[in-house]
């Protein structure tokens, strides 16, 4: 046992740890190396997995305990759905392998950020993570690449442990010492909320607390490896040739991808890889190498992740999966050769290839100027039967209200089909409901879609909302029921009021059924019944009348 023995830091990891150990017992690393190994050679796979011999000669050393000391490895996140080290022997390093082609892990080096180092000067284990891309503390992207040595940071393959602990690279470089730049001093670059949201995120996960996926309680290991796979597959569609313009990171990942290639024809690595004939680069094996692209590849990718519901997630998906090039196999054949395809990754795929996504991505490429106040909750059926009844099989509210819902859209070109359906008033799972009837039955040309909207937008001339604050108000106030029915209606009782509000807000301020202001909850079928049949019996007078009763007060 070593005369002075100190605990690892929360979160700090075992090098760093093992090099103040050397520090305090004054003794040169390279002597505790020797000691930890026991004349057996190098220690390998120290911060990964080290042997039970190794950890048991540390404990002896130390006085601690073996989870202690493997939590100071990335041990301490196997099984978290980003670290995978079964099939791993330290004892053998051609099982490397095994653990390497699963992707995004390294035997060696690390991130820093120079704002923790300068104030408590330790090295973290999350650091070593590819996916640990932001320091949420000081709000500013983690930093990879030393500028002196050109090395990733603690990158020292031949020995464990540096020479002294601290903010020093101390990378060995070749044939002269040691990189002698001191980390801490480093600049950095302030990281925007998105990359500072998904990093607080993963860590979370990392401790055992999972956020909600798809509007679902999620577990820690499911979260961290759908945005892990989902990342993967943004990162290969983002180097295709119609991905330009899909998110400001894929300029600087085009350029990495560029500066790959070369490096392999450098290094007469052509051959056999794909990178070499022109082909894509496997990000599945090795990600961006910059913090600040893998950041905000992986904050795009746990957007969609997180989205509220599966409709939201495949919209948000499906202008990339249109980047896809065109093959003989299937689209969603395409998608799975190029990442893990994980459960929750498929059902958002799938939903993103649906034909109402379709129309989504067709409504952004399209702008359209609209007032909100223009829209109805379903264009009147004058208007609807003038410029886009063509083309849909059947009538009825849903195909004018589907047409309300693609204005919406265009009005907020963020919103989804629910968030459409929200903004005019109708509960957001009937916009989305009526966008996957409709493109499930009807086979939309998406060229005379845009038309009719354009031709339903120029004959949209009044005010809904204020049309629709008229029917409430003569819902609220029902004296002229009784002169409009004694004149045009003899008989009418007064129990009918509610079919004559509802009359008003489908017919004049072109509202739905649904959402009539008559009925405190959306009607049962017999009640629609009921109405459907008051509505037949109108005679044109009686109709002429009725809508007088507000369209004069406009």
């Amino acid at each position: 046992m070593l005369p002075v023995r100190i605990d690892p830091r929360p979160g700090q990891c075992i090098e760093d740890w093992l090099e103040h150990v050397a520090e305090h017992n004054s003794m040169p690393t390279g002597q505790l190396t020797a000691l930890i190994g026991h004349g057996e050679g190098p220690v390998r796979f120290l911060s990964v997995k080290p042997t039970d011999r190794v950890v048991a000669r540390i404990v002896e050393m130390t006085g601690l305990s073996s989870a202690v000391v493997r939590s100071t490895t990335l041990q301490r996140f196997d099984g978290s759905g980003i670290v995978e080290l079964d099939g791993l022997d330290p004892d053998h390093w051609s099982t490397w392998r095994r653990v390497a082609g699963r992707g995004w892990i390294h035997a060696t080096g690390s991130a820093a950020c120079p704002h923790c180092l300068s104030s408590n000067g330790m090295w973290q284990l999350r650091w070593r993570l590819p996916s640990s891309t932001v320091c949420t503390r000081h709000r500013c992207y983690l930093i990879e690449q030393c500028p002196g040595c050109g090395r990733r940071f603690l990158d020292h393959p031949h020995t464990p442990l540096r020479p002294a602990p601290g903010s020093r690279c101390l990378n060995p470089l070749p044939g002269r010492g040691y990189c002698d730049v001191d980390v801490s001093s480093l600049h950095t670059t302030p990281a925007p909320d998105d990359c500072l949201a998904r990093q607080s995120r993963h860590d979370h996960a990392l401790n055992g607390t999972a956020p909600t996926v798809l509007g679902t309680a999620s577990n820690p290991p499911g979260y961290l490896l759908d945005v892990w796979a989902l990342t993967i597959l943004l990162l290969h569609l983002a180097t295709t040739s119609a991905a330009t313009g899909l998110a400001a990171w894929t300029n600087e990942l085009l350029a990495e991808t560029a500066s790959r290639r070369e490096e392999n024809r450098e290094q007469n690595l052509e051959g056999p890889s794909s990178a070499a004939r022109g082909g894509p680069v496997r990000w599945s094996l090795h990600p961006p190498t910059s913090p600040a692209t893998r950041s905000r590849a992986l904050a795009t990718a746990d957007a969609i992740i997180t989205a509220p519901d599966l409709d939201a997630a495949g919209a948000a998906l499906h202008p990339w999966i249109a980047a896809a090039p065109g093959t003989t196999d299937s689209r969603l054949g395409w998608l799975a050769d190029r990442t893990r395809m994980t459960p929750t990754l498929t059902r958002i795929c799938i939903a993103a290839l649906a034909p109402h996504q379709r129309i989504s991505h067709a409504l952004h490429a399209s702008p359209l100027a609209v007032e909100i106040d223009q829209i109805p909750q379903a264009i009147p059926e004058p208007t609807y039967h003038r410029n886009a009844a063509h083309l849909f099989r059947a009538g009825g509210e849903t195909p004018r209200h589907f047409l309300a819902l693609c204005l919406a859209r265009h009005y907020d070109p963020t919103l989804t089909w629910a968030g459409a359906a929200d903004i005019l008033g109708v509960p957001p799972q009937h916009g989305t409901k009526t966008a996957r009837a409709i493109s499930a039955r009807h086979h939309l040309d998406l060229r005379d879609l845009d038309r009719a909207l354009r031709a339903i937008v120029d004959d949209l001339q009044d005010d809904r909302c204020h049309l629709e604050g008229l029917v409430r108000a003569s819902a609220e106030e029902s004296d002229w029921f009784h002169d409009w029915s004694k004149q045009y209606r003899p008989g009418t009782r007064r129990s009918s009021l509610p079919y004559a509000v509802t009359w008003l807000w489908c017919h004049v301020a072109g509202g739905l059924l649904r959402t009539s202001p008559a009925w405190p909850e959306p009607p049962e079928q017999t009640v629609r019944a009921a109405f459907r049949q008051f509505e037949a019996t109108l005679t044109p007078w009686a109709t002429a009348a009725l809508a007088a009763l507000v369209r004069p007060l406009r």
